[in-house]
């Protein structure tokens, strides 16, 4: 059986290097605002730090797993925020990290700011061997690069709600006849996130703020996040989200001071497939230095 799996696994991961790279999931992706859209960079009004981690389809062999590292901070006295992001991707065979400079310059629109943004960097990534027992499994298979790739996205936020539109991976890696992975660009391939959401204060120390977030690639289709977000005093968040035909996700976060935040998310599977990998688990944390009073929800994606 675990032959059989192996096999399966890797006509899947080979799939997915000659394919753009597919859309990645985020259930708390208040902690993954970086990766979502490079406009995000400088959100926070000041030098903010995160670490998440996602592991998903939990009991799978092989099932993906994600490990995202973020520092964003505004310049002082210009429009511009930069910030870098460093993501880690293992999905059975298949390892991929990525280091991407962000960049975004914000500008004052209406009530609020509109930021445009750009990223740019280098994804490397490998596919592994296997050793079971006498065999080496896909040793012939075994490729790695070294490749750029970019992003961009748009990002408009008040006091009260926010929208954001991003691409955020502008190339796509696949293999040659030779096993060589390059990078190729292809407007049919590109994994488009729609993120928005407003808050509702219901009384002094309580607020309501609606969700959601829609990531779109034409090979994978629609997926779509809607959720609703309970906040008290700003300092404790509860929720939950339904992920149409694919899970309900129930998540929190906690303000242990001004400065730190710490959440999770898990995801209960109940699409076609839930029975062979219903559960996923997420956890982030975030830290801002040089908290300011006058910075508006700091916290708010």
């Amino acid at each position: 059986m675990r032959r059989i799996t192996l096999i399966l696994l890797f006509f899947v991961l080979c799939d997915l290097i000659v394919a753009q790279e597919k859309t990645l999931l985020y259930s708390h992706f208040s902690f993954n605002g970086l990766a979502i859209n490079p406009a995000y960079t400088g959100r926070h009004e000041m030098l903010s730090v995160s670490l998440s981690h996602r592991s998903q389809w939990i009991g799978f062999d092989g099932a993906p797993s994600y490990n995202i590292a973020g520092i964003h901070t505004p310049l002082k006295n210009t429009a511009m925020g930069l910030g870098l992001l460093v993501m880690n991707e293992s999905i059975g065979l298949r390892k991929y990290t990525g280091i991407y400079f962000n960049y975004a310059h914000r500008m004052a629109l209406g009530n609020g700011k509109l930021a445009l943004g750009l990223k740019g960097g280098m994804g490397t990534g490998r596919m592994e061997t296997v050793d079971l027992g006498d065999d080496i499994v896909f040793a012939d298979n075994e490729v790695s690069y070294l490749l750029p790739n970019f992003g961009v996205g748009a990002y408009y936020y008040t006091k009260r709600y926010f929208v954001g539109l991003s691409v955020p991976l502008l190339l796509g890696y696949r293999t040659d006849k030779s096993g060589k992975v390059t990078a190729y660009h292809d407007f049919n391939n590109y994994a488009y996130y729609l993120n928005a959401g407003i808050r509702l204060k219901l009384a002094p120390d309580w607020q309501l703020e609606p969700v959601t977030l829609l990531e779109y690639e034409k090979g994978g289709g629609l997926i779509a996040d809607a959720g609703i977000g309970v906040f008290f005093r700003d300092v404790l968040h509860v929720g939950v989200t339904c992920r149409f035909k694919q899970a309900v996700i129930m998540l929190a976060d906690f303000k242990i001071s001004n400065q730190l935040r710490i959440g999770i998310a898990y995801d209960y599977g109940t699409g076609d497939l839930s029975s062979y990998y219903r559960n996923s688990f997420e956890a982030g944390i975030e830290y801002n230095f040089g908290y300011k009073i006058k910075a508006a929800n700091p916290t708010i994606f």
